[in-house]
């Protein structure tokens, strides 16, 4: 598997998985979506930071987006979204991208 930035998701809205994918997109960073069981926002990001190459993962349960770090707590995550606008959801991605890249977080 290419470093990407892993997007694991349950359940989630098409148009937030969307949103976050052109987040990641517009910074230029390679990612995977990735559909897994029920599960919470935190836990499937917290997965997908521990097995992405890159060592950041984002989850996206129903309405709800969390972007985590790989070693951070599944309870302490570095961005959450809920029942947001769609460019909260683009900005989620763009913030886990900028931080593979080492960016300044919008």
């Amino acid at each position: 598997m290419k470093p990407s930035v892993l997007i694991f998701e349950a359940s989630a809205r098409a148009e937030l998985v969307r949103e976050v994918c052109a987040g990641l997109e517009e910074e230029s960073v390679l990612f995977a979506v990735v559909s897994r069981g029920d599960s919470t926002a935190e836990a499937l990001a917290f997965s997908a930071a521990n097995e992405s190459l890159l060592g950041v993962g984002v989850g996206i349960f129903g309405s709800s987006a969390v972007m985590q770090m790989k070693n951070f707590s599944v309870d302490n995550p570095v961005f959450r979204v809920d029942n947001a606008k769609l460019s909260e959801y683009r900005k989620l991605g763009i913030n886990a991208a900028r931080a593979v890249k080492g960016g300044m977080f919008i």
